[in-house]
C-alpha cells in the first residue's frame, strides 16, 4: 500500500486504486476523520459536506465530555505516523504543561477484498495524570454519501431509522443504491464486544448518520481505555452480503 502525506492529509492506495484519506490536520479544533473512504468497485462511500452540523464529517471518533466539560482544543498537539497498511494519530491535551488526555487512533487498513474494504480502528485514551470521566456522546461515527433508499439496519434484524436508532446492538449498517449507477452498496460498524454495550444512533432519511455510541466510563489515573472497531465499506445489501459471518471473523480473533 502506498502512503502519501501532507501537513494536512495522509491518503493510501492500493494498486493504484484509492482506498481512504485520513484528515489529520494543521486545524486543531477540528479532530480527525477519513474521507473519503472507497468500497471496492470504487464508490466514495462517506461524506464531509455536513462540516459545522451537529454529525462530525466522514468517519470520526468523539469522545464526548471529559469530567463534565468539553476539551479546551487550544491546548493540544498532533502527530502522525504511517507505516506500510497502518497508521496512528496521537492527540495531546494539556492542562497547564501537564498532559491531561492522550488520544490515540490507529487505523489498519486490510487488502481490498471483491466485496469489502475492512478497516480496524482502536481508539486508545490515556489519563496520565488523574482519572477522567468520558460521558455523552463518546464512540465511532459515519456520515455516508449520498444514497437512494438508504436504509439502516442492524444485527438483530431491524431495518429502518425508527427500528435501528436508540437501540442496543451487536453493529449497525447503513445500505442503499447508488445515485447514478444504482448499484449496491453499504457500510458497516463493528464495535467489538470488550467495548461494552453499544447503542446505534441513526437517520437515513434526512442523513445517511450511523453512530455507534459507547457507554460512559472512566479511565483511572496512569490507565488506558482502548475502545475498537471495525468498518466495512462493502458492495451488495443485506440480502448478498453476510454481515454476521465478517463481524464473526472480527470477534474471533
Amino acid at each position: 500500500m502506498l502512503h502519501e502525506f501532507n501537513e494536512k492529509e495522509l491518503s493510501i492506495t492500493e494498486n493504484g486504486a484509492p482506498i481512504l484519506t485520513c484528515h489529520h490536520g494543521s486545524d486543531v479544533g477540528c479532530p480527525p476523520y477519513l474521507h473519503p473512504l472507497y468500497a471496492p468497485n470504487g464508490q466514495v462511500m462517506t461524506d464531509d459536506t455536513n462540516i459545522g452540523h451537529q454529525h462530525p464529517p466522514g468517519i470520526c471518533f468523539t469522545r464526548g465530555t471529559v469530567n463534565n466539560a468539553q476539551l479546551d482544543y487550544d491546548e493540544i498537539t498532533r502527530d502522525t505516523e504511517a507505516d506500510s497498511a497502518r497508521f496512528s494519530i496521537v492527540t495531546t491535551w494539556r492542562n497547564s504543561a501537564e498532559p491531561l488526555l492522550i488520544e490515540t487512533w490507529t487505523t489498519e487498513i486490510h487488502p481490498r477484498q471483491t466485496e469489502v474494504q475492512v478497516l480496524d480502528i482502536a481508539i486508545s485514551l490515556q489519563a496520565p495524570s488523574s482519572s477522567l470521566k468520558f460521558a455523552e456522546n463518546i464512540g465511532l461515527s459515519c456520515l455516508t454519501a449520498e444514497m437512494e433508499y438508504r436504509k439502516s439496519a442492524n444485527a438483530d434484524g431491524r431495518i429502518g431509522e425508527s427500528e435501528v436508532n436508540g437501540d442496543i446492538s451487536a453493529w449497525g449498517t447503513l445500505c442503499g443504491l447508488t445515485t447514478a449507477e444504482q448499484e449496491a452498496v453499504g457500510i458497516a460498524i463493528f464495535p467489538h464486544p470488550s467495548n461494552g454495550d453499544t447503542t446505534f444512533l441513526a437517520e437515513d432519511a434526512s442523513f445517511g448518520y450511523l453512530f455507534a455510541q459507547a457507554t460512559p466510563f472512566t479511565a483511572d489515573a496512569n490507565t488506558t481505555h482502548t475502545l475498537k472497531y471495525r468498518v466495512l465499506a462493502y458492495t451488495g445489501d443485506l440480502f448478498t452480503v453476510d454481515l454476521w459471518e465478517y463481524y464473526q471473523d472480527y470477534t474471533s480473533m
